[in-house]
């Protein structure tokens, strides 16, 4: 069985993504064609097909410092929305409370509707009781603030940036685009890879206020609550079959289990993540 929408095929010096999903590739090329010859710390675009992009291949080191992320990926944020003509939108960007609670909804309906392994029970019960506790204190209509949407990685987070040459490059587009503040701030905080303590993410947010000269509305707790929980289901979609089709990078049984057990514990460990103004 194979896994995710693209695979990668690696030479000495080039690194050639292929993608089946045709969205994820329109938004990966898109940002990489954008931002082309601008001094943005990103990879080099070598060549685009139909359903795959080649990059320059670089030795990436991990970052580890909350610190340093947020700082670069603050400046990272300035240059790339000194773009006026950017057109693309990220994948399911903030659009409207509804339309967000219907995706945490079907995406909650699709994980309450497998049949879990006995050894997962446990967990996927607090787990499911917390979303459900979540939703069911969520209102039923909520007005989104209104303000100017920003660029964003959408795909936030320390797997996809890496340092290079003391510089931190930042990599992968899939689900770039135009997106609303309070998703991007979310986004950021509640990244899969590492935990952000909340005196670095509210520093973090301060700034990206005062830059992009907007403010955090009084009704930001719920959406926070709302995008918490979906990535907490967003992390869940190995335990969907649908999504363990044949796309990529080959996997066995074995292999298999203990992703699904990892990403069971990651998203049992989310509830204990305190909200931004808790």
């Amino acid at each position: 069985m194979k896994l995710s929408n693209n695979s990668v095929k690696s030479s000495k010096n080039i690194l050639k993504k292929y993608f089946l999903d045709s969205e994820r590739i329109k938004r990966e090329k898109y940002f990489y064609i954008k931002f082309k010859n601008k001094n943005i710390n990103i990879p080099k675009l070598l060549s685009t097909s139909k359903n795959s992009i080649s990059l320059k291949k670089y030795r990436f080191k991990k970052i580890k410092s909350q610190k340093l992320f947020l700082d670069e990926l603050l400046n990272f944020l300035i240059k790339t929305n000194r773009e006026k003509k950017y057109s693309l939108y990220a994948k399911e960007n903030l659009v409207s409370y509804e339309l967000l609670l219907s995706q945490i909804k079907k995406r909650f309906k699709k994980i309450s509707e497998i049949n879990i392994e006995k050894k997962y029970i446990k967990k996927m019960k607090v787990i499911k009781s917390y979303v459900k506790k979540i939703l069911k204190e969520s209102p039923s209509t909520l007005k989104l603030y209104s303000c100017k949407n920003i660029i964003s990685q959408s795909d936030i987070g320390f797997h996809n940036c890496g340092i290079f040459n003391n510089k931190v490059f930042f990599y992968d587009f899939e689900y770039s685009g135009l997106d609303h503040p309070i998703k991007l701030i979310c986004d950021t905080y509640y990244q899969p890879e590492k935990r952000i303590s909340k005196k670095y993410i509210l520093n973090f947010k301060k700034k990206l206020e005062k830059i992009f000269k907007f403010k955090l509305p009084q009704n930001f707790f719920v959406f926070e609550k709302l995008l918490k929980v979906k990535m907490m289901l967003i992390i869940l979609n190995i335990l969907i079959p649908s999504n363990i089709t044949n796309k990529s990078e080959l996997i066995n049984k074995v292999k298999l289990e203990k992703i699904k057990l990892d990403r069971i514990n990651k998203a049992y460990k989310y509830i204990k993540i305190p909200f931004i103004y808790e």
